[in-house]
């Protein structure tokens, strides 16, 4: 495999691997069943995730400050007095690292992945994941801006991770003129991750509203990575669609 690392520029997204697509699933599968789940065990309400140094993982939870995360192929558990990490093998293993039991009862949420079989090894490339991470990265920072920029009559959400859907995503606009922006790391219908944009009162008549497969707006991975500055071109997506969103 190339060392994509070294041939990509500084602010330029590199390529993805072969293996980015069966990697994001079986990080979907570890997010939904283990990682939101171990912060949930605290606090019943909390269930987003953040970007963080390699991955993705939990915001501190419990009186130790309990942070766990995903870096490359490796379960990281921080807290106030130590690390441990472990590699990731199997949801079962996961969560017993973790201390708890996997929540099957997730299966029966919109847009989760099937848990499988809990002992089985879970397909994720370390490269696979940084690419992830990175692209969470970038959509939230993006997202920030975003929100940052709302008006008094905007109310938006905060930028969250949410694991059932597995992207980052927060709604923004006033009643009658609202909307959903997001970066989705892809799914079942699109394997490879893209920003998107959908306005809640309808985006039929308006060709801007491009996507394939949902009814609303997407820029692709493929194009991002062909551009000299794609957060560049992820700000002005997302601004053309607050402003379609408003115009709907």
């Amino acid at each position: 495999m190339p060392n994509t690392e070294a041939e990509t520029p500084p602010g330029r997204l590199a390529p993805l691997p072969s293996s980015y697509a069966s990697s994001r699933e079986s990080l979907h599968r570890l997010a939904v069943y283990v990682i939101s789940p171990a912060r949930r065990a605290h606090n019943p309400r909390a269930i987003a995730l953040s970007p963080t140094a390699g991955g993705f993982g939990t915001a501190p939870f419990g009186r130790d400050a309990t942070v766990l995360r995903v870096e490359g192929a490796t379960l990281v558990m921080e807290r106030s007095d130590e690390r441990l990490r472990t590699p990731i093998t199997s949801l079962n293993a996961a969560a017993t690292f973790a201390g708890i039991e996997p929540d099957l009862a997730q299966q029966d949420a919109f847009d989760v992945p099937p848990h499988g079989d809990l002992d089985a090894p879970l397909a994720i490339d370390a490269a696979a994941t940084e690419r992830l991470g990175d692209w969470f990265a970038l959509g939230c920072e993006l997202l920030e801006e975003l929100r940052a920029g709302a008006g008094p009559d905007d109310a938006p959400t905060a930028v969250r991770i949410w694991p059932e859907h597995f992207d980052a995503a927060l709604e923004l606009g006033p009643d009658g003129a609202r909307g959903t922006f997001g970066a989705s790391p892809g799914d079942r219908h699109h394997p490879t991750p893209y920003l998107y944009a959908s306005a809640w009162a309808g985006t039929l008549d308006d060709p801007f509203w491009n996507a394939e497969g949902f009814n609303g707006a997407w820029l692709p991975y493929e194009q991002l990575a062909g551009v000299v500055d794609p957060a560049a071109a992820g700000r002005a997506f997302f601004q053309a669609a607050l402003e379609h969103v408003r115009g709907s």
